[in-house]
């Protein structure tokens, strides 16, 4: 009787709150060029360009710039990075920001490499620091930026990857995403993040990638959204170490 009544009490509060939150749905196209920097065995670079767009490609969602720095030490499955993003979002909802608004992010990254077999995996922690702009509407109903907000963000990313036939493989990863404040207090879930894609290998270092990727991202308590997205990556790494070995 007893399992019953708390059957019965948990049904009922699951509707409750599938009731109470509100879950909307936007279609994405998300394009990338991704870039590595091999300066010698230990030391590499990067950089990012995402361009997003939302209602597949009728709206601009989202600019990404992201630099960074990797130290690998020798014979270590861990790889160490340091980088910048500087993020240019666009209101393309009526939930969304009212105007354009300004990020800057400052991230640490450690990234833990294994293989089994012919998968490959990886395990990426990247806590980030983030000044986003404030919007404020101004005398002539305009919004402009004043002043930076700050706080912090976890996220935690495993990926696997498997190669088909030839140069064929497959892409797999998903990644959580933890909100905390400028203390580091008060961690909530902010959005996860779920890839499968299908990629093929060019050139000697470079690569393109089809793939879906599925977002939930929590708004607000009582809202969600759900982005099921196309997204396009071009990855090309450029190798300077034989420039080295040449002279």
């Amino acid at each position: 009787m007893k399992i019953k009544v708390i059957v019965v009490i948990v049904i009922s509060l699951l509707s409750f709150k599938n009731s109470a939150q509100e879950t909307k749905s936007y279609s994405d196209a998300w394009f990338l060029l991704l870039n590595n920097y091999e300066f010698s065995e230990k030391w590499s670079g990067g950089s990012e360009i995402h361009w997003r767009n939302t209602h597949f490609l009728s709206k601009k969602q989202q600019l990404i710039l992201r630099p960074f720095i990797t130290y690998s030490p020798t014979e270590s499955p861990l790889a160490y990075s340091i980088g910048y993003s500087y993020l240019r979002s666009y209101p393309y909802t009526e939930n969304a920001i009212p105007a354009t608004k300004p990020e800057h992010n400052i991230w640490e990254q450690i990234t833990l490499s294994q293989a089994y077999k012919e998968l490959s995996f990886s395990h990426r922690f990247r806590l980030e620091h983030r000044f986003q702009g404030n919007l404020v509407m101004n005398n002539n109903q305009n919004y402009t930026v004043d002043d930076f907000s700050f706080s912090n963000r976890f996220r935690y990313r495993l990926t696997v990857r498997y190669p088909i036939f030839n140069n064929w493989f497959i892409n797999i990863f998903d990644e959580l995403w933890i909100n905390m404040n400028e203390n580091f207090q008060y961690p909530a879930y902010d959005r996860n993040w779920l890839y499968l894609g299908i990629g093929y290998e060019i050139l000697k270092n470079g690569n393109i990638q089809v793939a879906y990727l599925h977002q939930n991202i929590k708004k607000s308590d009582n809202l969600f959204e759900v982005h099921p997205t196309l997204q396009f990556t071009f990855q090309y790494d450029f190798d300077f170490r034989r420039k080295e070995k040449n002279q």
